[in-house]
């Protein structure tokens, strides 16, 4: 999927364009480096000469889980459920640390009322 992008040529704004069609336009003189840019899906204007296009082009056949979640605003609350899960887990080992004694006692005893209710028989 190829990225589209606006320009602005200093009279009025073009687009959506592909990359090729930029580095063509560029190749021609119509733009420079100096021609402002936006990515269809991104409101921020820069410079032609800060894009890396082929950079972009690359990003959009093979994106990034990172810019995934970015773009689709998703990244703040896979990053507060990553978090609350390692709090989970570490309570949880908090927990089996502080009261293991108890568990194997509960353990032990439920296995030792076992054993007799089996020799009982």
């Amino acid at each position: 999927m190829a990225r589209k992008f606006y320009y602005d040529d200093g009279n009025e704004k073009h687009g959506p364009v592909s990359g090729d069609e930029l580095v063509r336009l560029r190749a021609e003189g119509t733009i420079n480096d100096e021609t402002w840019v936006r990515r269809e899906d991104n409101g921020t204007w820069r410079p032609l000469g800060t894009v890396d296009l082929h950079a972009e082009e690359e990003e959009a056949r093979n994106p990034s889980l990172l810019g995934v979640l970015r773009r689709s605003g998703l990244l703040w609350p896979a990053v507060l459920f990553v978090l609350g899960a390692a709090a989970v887990v570490i309570l949880m080992m908090g927990l089996i640390a502080v009261f293991w004694p108890l568990i194997g006692a509960i353990v032990l005893l439920w296995l030792f009322m076992k054993i007799g209710d089996s020799m009982s028989r």
